[in-house]
């Protein structure tokens, strides 16, 4: 038994002064009016009020003073909260690391893991003295530090209260790494309130309220922290979840748009299902499946006539976890670049800008050498009005302001070096080395789009010049002479180089520099470039990330602001800077994003965020928790809650004060 006040000092003078105020009502010598009677036989009780109201007169026992001054001392006893714990916490500093992922929506108790977690976290703050601070975080992937130490309860319970649940995966490292970093300063202070002194490192112990979905933490160093895991959930729930869903284009049948999900099936048994597919909120198809306990299966839906919108894939199916039966993917017109070729003549560049996939996304215009003197030409590029500019053997004066390639030439960069490939010059130029040839392509770069797909082992060249880009650039083609292609940015705007060129100029005409022109993989370099360097769309299906994380949206240089519109209904406003990719990172909500562009009614590109974590749908509760080689076991059997009984104290006294009632009447009527 151990007692925690619930009264300051001040209050409890208070207290203490009601009892000698209720024993002096007893004492007062009341002001009766005198009457003369001829006996005093009949009036026996009055006499005896009458001594028991004189001042000194010794008190004859009275039953309702007994039951005042009793209903008084149990009012007291309740302030002081009696009670017990299964362990003496008294002074320790606590933190209480609580798990909001989309795991901890789950149904599997009641209201939901994460209500349950709260409920369980207020239990153990009401096993707490003045004399313990607590700390509250709440984590995903990501860890929100609710309140800092404090030994103030209510604000302590508030924090908790306060904690919402997300869509996102789980990762209790950065929670775990910034309850280390809180829990040994050599200060801490949060908003100024209730500033907790720290000289030297205090042990302090974390309760980690989760299912386990977060693996093995590897080589985690607690330090000073002494892990509680209590988990939450039943052992297994069963729950079915979809992991992928995705849109394609099919080859095989004539370019007919298909979408296949996977789904998995986490439970013992074989589950039997229905989905339903949506285009923009109308129900576009349905299906039924069946998946045996513990594997995935897939679901396919062929899509006639369908050349944009919004999908949602539904699993009519009730389980443990909501969040992960639906799905979302949007169909992305492509869409239309505009791509300026100044070229002297190049029919294999030209050919290659006329093939049906590169015309699906781009509107190209070829022009001569002469027309960057054109005021045309000026006007335009001042106004952005090209979003990729191909200068073919020519080079202009200035940098347009457009993304460009330079194939076989030189651009026009301030403070460009034409150097010799020994020598030494500033990192942040571009440098250029002296023409040399033959030239054998040793390597390309194949994380990036414009080279991914090419093989150029097969390729002879005649003559190049190497091509080193600023530290900021990246070299996707090696030669055996050095760099031979780079891409750099340029402020807002992405400049490629090719250091040969296709054709070349001679006094007696043009004369061939590379077969690479007549090769298979040209015309895919060349669609890869204006995909990548216009930002043109070419996939059906559009880009789709995970709750939380950025996206980088790599959107026209001809619009200075854009509006990104979630699902939820919420606008945020884009204004072009000195990068050319955004990375947009207000991704919470699950669904379908649209960019809209200033004066364009429709959207210029959309993305979809999803769930699709297996380890989310996995239901089951983990046991441990899993450090490297150490283990933390589930501890919920071992914290026990502090149990009080100052509501049962209150009701005791609550029935005394109607006994005390009724005796009082009864007195009074009798």
């Amino acid at each position: 038994m151990n007692w925690i006040s619930a009264l300051s000092p001040m209050q409890w003078l208070l207290m203490m002064a009601i009892p000698p105020a209720v024993l002096s009502l007893y004492f007062l010598k009341l002001k009766r009016r005198e009457l003369v009677v001829p006996s005093t036989l009949l009036w026996k009780k009055a006499m005896e009020d009458i001594h028991v109201n004189s001042i000194w007169q010794r008190l004859r026992k009275n039953l309702l003073l007994y039951l005042q001054v009793l209903f008084l001392a149990l009012i007291a006893l309740a302030c002081l909260r009696p009670g017990w714990s299964g362990q003496n916490r008294v002074g320790e500093r606590r933190i209480y690391i609580i798990d909001n992922s989309a795991s901890m929506q789950a149904t599997d108790v009641q209201p939901s893991r994460l209500e349950m977690a709260k409920k369980k976290v207020k239990e153990l703050l009401s096993d707490t003295t003045g004399d313990d601070v607590g700390m509250v975080i709440a984590f995903s992937d990501r860890a929100d530090v609710r309140q800092g130490f404090t030994n103030d309860r209510n604000r302590l319970l508030s924090a908790v209260d306060s904690i919402e649940p997300t869509s996102h995966a789980t990762d209790v490292g950065e929670a775990l790494r910034a309850a280390a970093g809180l829990a040994n300063p050599g200060r801490s202070s949060f908003d100024n309130l209730n500033d907790i002194m720290v000289a030297d490192a205090i042990p302090a112990t974390v309760y980690l309220l989760s299912d386990g979905a977060f693996g093995d933490l590897g080589d985690f160093d607690l330090g000073k922290l002494k892990l509680e895991y209590l988990p939450i959930g039943e052992p297994k729930a069963a729950n079915l979840g979809i992991i992928s869903f995705a849109v394609q284009r099919n080859e095989d049948k004539n370019g007919q748009l298909e979408t296949f999900a996977r789904i998995v099936n986490n439970s013992d048994e074989k589950v039997e299902f229905s989905a339903s597919l949506e285009l923009d909120g109308q129900l576009l198809d349905a299906s039924t499946g069946s998946i045996e306990a513990g594997q995935e299966s897939g679901l396919l839906f062929e899509l006639s006539d369908v050349e944009q919108g919004q999908l949602k894939l539904q699993l009519d199916y009730t389980d443990s976890l909501a969040v992960d039966n639906t799905a979302y993917a949007a169909i992305r017109p492509a869409r239309p670049i505009n791509v300026l070729l100044i070229t002297p003549g190049n029919s294999a560049l030209e050919t290659a800008l006329q093939t049906p996939r590169v015309q699906l996304v781009a509107s190209v215009r070829i022009e001569p050498p002469s027309f960057m003197t054109d005021p045309l030409y000026i006007t335009a590029t001042a106004d952005a009005n090209f979003d990729l500019i191909l200068f073919d053997q020519c080079a202009p004066k200035e940098m347009p302001a457009s993304n460009t390639m330079f194939i076989g030439s030189v651009p026009p960069f301030p403070a460009t070096a034409i150097a010799n490939p020994g020598d030494a010059t500033d990192k942040n130029q571009w440098r250029f080395g002296q023409p040399q040839g033959p030239v054998v392509v040793l390597d390309v770069n194949r994380s990036n789009t414009i080279t991914q797909y090419l093989e150029m082992g097969a390729v002879s060249i005649v003559e190049a010049r190497t091509v080193t880009p600023p530290e900021s650039g990246v070299v996707l083609m090696s030669a055996d002479i050095g760099p031979i292609l780079s891409v750099a940015p340029r402020g807002p705007f992405q400049d490629a180089v090719l250091g040969f060129s296709i054709v070349q100029a001679t006094n007696e005409g043009s004369s061939i520099n590379t077969d690479w022109g007549i090769k298979r993989s040209f015309p895919v370099f060349v669609y890869s470039a204006v995909e990548y360097l216009g930002g043109g769309i070419t996939e059906s299906s559009a880009p789709t990330v995970q709750p939380g994380w950025p996206i980088g949206l790599l959107l026209s240089n001809r619009f200075k602001n854009f509006q990104v519109i979630a699902p939820n209904g919420e606008k945020t406003e884009l204004t072009r800077g000195d990068e050319s990719r955004y990375n947009f990172t207000k991704t919470d909500a699950l669904g379908a994003y649209q960019v809209f562009a200033e004066g364009f009614e429709r959207p210029v590109e959309t993305f979809c965020v999803n769930l699709f974590s297996s380890r989310e749908s996995n239901l089951t509760v983990a046991d441990s928790v899993s450090m490297g080689f150490e283990k933390v076991v589930a501890s919920g059997a071992l914290v026990q809650a502090r149990q009080e009984i100052w509501r049962w104290i209150l009701l005791l006294g609550l029935a005394l004060l109607v006994v005390e009632w009724i005796v009082f009447n009864r007195r009074v009527f009798i």
